[in-house]
């Protein structure tokens, strides 16, 4: 289901498997096998893909069930707390890997407002967890 959106976009933008393959920097037969759903796609490379076909991720994961959650927030939600913290420490890993890339003003913008989105996520879980300690 989400390899086969990719794939729709990728052609809907002209571009072959091996000029997003290269964008993303993996191999054309990795992204071939994550178009025909046969590779699993970790939620980093998730991030590059829709951000070079200039998707948002819930145009590649809208679940046609319409309850308007968007099933990646579903999945991290349902994630343990530990799994949460690795899948963060994972995310600013790879940035790290990735920050050497010169960054234009848009993508600059697009960053602070990522950051804001995770300060507010990180605020509502300390005063969730605030609540939580009051309560003992």
């Amino acid at each position: 289901m989400v390899g086969n959106r990719l794939r729709i976009a990728r052609q809907s933008r002209n571009l072959s498997l091996t000029e997003l393959a290269e964008s993303a920097e993996i191999s054309a037969a990795t992204l071939s096998r994550i178009e025909r759903d046969k590779q699993n796609l970790d939620l980093g490379l998730f991030l590059t893909l829709t951000r070079i076909l200039k998707l948002t991720p819930h145009e590649v994961l809208e679940d046609s069930k319409g309850d308007g959650v968007d099933p990646l927030v579903r999945a991290i939600t349902r994630m343990q707390t530990e799994e949460r913290a690795d899948l963060w420490r994972s995310l600013a890993a790879e940035r790290k890997t990735h920050r050497a890339r010169k960054i234009d003003g848009r993508a600059v913008a697009n960053e602070v407002e990522e950051l804001l989105a995770q300060v507010d996520f990180i605020r509502g879980e300390i005063e969730s967890v605030q609540k939580s300690l009051r309560k003992r």
